[in-house]
């Protein structure tokens, strides 16, 4: 599919894209004059870009931490006017778990644009769409301040109040898809996946979820086949009743089961399109910084294609990709106001769409429609190229999310770079991986957890920590003139089993439905 035809109302814009940007701030300054932010901010007669950014201060979350605890009491007008569709729980993976207020206008904003794409592929090859994370809502309830949730449940719950999707083309409709406390949603997912062969897409919030997904494959088909042959799951299956008997309801023939088990057995690699012929296409949120995971990923879905369907955060939802396989972005005109400030210049100064260069690096910097201004994301992004107007981007890494022992600053990027290229010379499986600041001694040292493929003979760690930490030393140079001063000790390495690995990754919830990546542990 062609990208100018799912976003035509983007690509409509690409030459007056500064434009755009410009009446969206004016919009949302016009439309909020009588908050107390913008009373506070002068809001009612600031008519420019600049005289805005000379009023109102770069903030972060902690500046927004007083008013949102009165919004959860249940004010309101005083970061917005908008009505408030919920509270957003962030998985607080660079500082502590935040609150994000949503409003209907963002979400009337956004529209289905994180979801077209996918939309567009089933309409146009038939079968259903496979979702395998987790959304966690009850659809009966009423929304607003008083309800928390993750931004993606949100987003598809406001998608299926306004019929904006259609839940029927999805494995299991909305009953098997928005469930309203934690379970065994993989067990689920997979059943659904078994019961349906016309899957033609294979949908997660984040990639990572996928990889997640597809080990619990390995572990447990066999499981899901037996209660599948009984017509019963096991009770020691931890789901609703009411998803039992929906599942347990799916009729599925002993030839598909057959068919599944035999090639199973053959092993894993390419077994998306072993099992279901019609799939054409993977998609989840990824990255340059996470690179592992897909080429790990990559032995499931062989040769498909991946969506990196949305570039988004709790705070906006940000930007479309250009096209399948890349994690060029296109920054969307009315989600917010965008500003941009130099990855390497003073920390004050911001520009504007129209002042970016192209090849360099800046954080993103943004005004919504949730009530959140001149907010500093804390992304850094590489501006790649432009479409007419419209910056291409790339996202580089969190500026929070770096490890620094003595000065060497080293990003996700760089250590996924530093993975990948090690590996491939030392011709080893990585599968996933963190590393983290290692004090226990002195000087202090990198430590990494890595997470081998299929082999389960001993590793030559010496030899390993070795070659790895020459690896570091070529891609950073402040790294490489540390450690010669002997400011840093060699990088420790411990290699462990998928399973192991999965118990001790910090942050990791089975439950949760959307764990992140976090190949930086705090």
């Amino acid at each position: 599919m062609d990208t100018l035809e799912i976003y035509k109302e983007i690509y409509r814009k690409k030459d007056i894209f500064g434009l755009k940007n410009q009446e969206t701030l004016l919009k949302i300054l016009k439309e909020n004059t009588e908050t107390e932010f913008g009373e506070k901010y002068g809001f009612a007669d600031t008519d420019s870009e600049e005289l805005y950014r000379t009023r109102v201060p770069v903030s972060t979350y902690r500046d927004y931490d007083a008013y949102i605890e009165r919004m959860r009491r249940g004010e309101i007008n005083l970061t917005t006017a908008y009505e408030i569709y919920s509270m957003l729980e962030t998985s607080g993976s660079t500082d502590k778990e935040k609150h994000i207020p949503i409003t209907c206008e963002s979400l009337g904003r956004y529209g289905n644009v994180m979801d077209r794409y996918l939309q567009e592929h089933v309409r146009e090859h038939g079968g259903k769409r496979l979702f395998v994370s987790f959304l966690q809502t009850d659809l009966k309830k009423d929304t607003g301040i008083q309800s928390h949730m993750l931004f993606t449940a949100s987003y598809y719950r406001y998608l299926y109040e306004n019929g904006l999707v259609d839940m029927d083309e999805f494995a299991g409709g909305a009953e098997l898809n928005f469930f309203t406390d934690p379970c065994d949603y993989m067990y689920i997912k997979l059943y659904l996946a078994f019961a349906t062969e016309d899957i033609t897409s294979f949908e997660s919030v984040y990639l990572y979820d996928l990889l997640i997904f597809f080990k619990y494959f390995e572990d447990n088909y066999e499981k899901v086949l037996g209660d599948m042959e009984k017509g019963h799951i096991s009770d020691d299956i931890g789901i609703p009743d009411n998803v039992r008997m929906r599942l347990e309801s799916l009729k599925v023939q002993p030839e598909r089961i057959d068919t599944i088990r035999r090639e199973c057995r053959k092993g894993f690699e390419n077994i998306i399109i072993r099992l279901w012929k019609r799939a054409g296409v993977v998609s989840g949120i990824g990255s340059k910084a996470f690179k592992v995971e897909e080429i790990s990923l990559g032995k499931y879905r062989g040769d498909l294609p991946v969506w990196h369907y949305i570039y988004a955060a709790s705070e906006c939802v940000i930007a479309v990709p250009v096209g399948t396989d890349t994690y060029d972005y296109m920054l969307i005109p009315g989600s917010a106001y965008y500003e941009f400030m130099k990855e390497d210049g003073d920390g004050k100064k911001t520009c504007t769409v129209d002042e970016l260069e192209a090849g360099e690096s800046y954080e993103l910097i943004i005004t919504t429609f949730s009530g959140l201004y001149r907010y500093a994301m804390g992304d850094i992004i590489n501006v790649a190229d432009f479409c007419g107007s419209i910056p291409i981007v790339r996202f580089k890494y969190r500026r929070n999310l770096i490890m620094n022992i003595a000065g060497e600053k080293l990003d996700a990027g760089i250590l996924d770079k530093a993975v990948r290229d090690w590996a491939a010379a030392e011709r080893l499986s990585v599968w996933q991986y963190f590393f983290y600041e290692d004090y226990t001694s002195t000087p202090a040292c990198y430590h990494g957890v890595i997470a081998a493929g299929d082999r389960h003979e001993a590793y030559d760690t010496a030899r390993y920590e070795g070659s790895f930490d020459r690896m570091l030393s070529d891609l950073n140079r402040d790294y490489a003139e540390l450690r010669g001063l002997g400011s840093i000790m060699k990088v420790r390495l411990e290699f462990v089993d998928k399973e192991h690995f999965m118990n001790m990754r910090s942050g990791y919830d089975g439950q949760s439905g959307q764990p992140k990546p976090q190949h930086i542990r705090r």
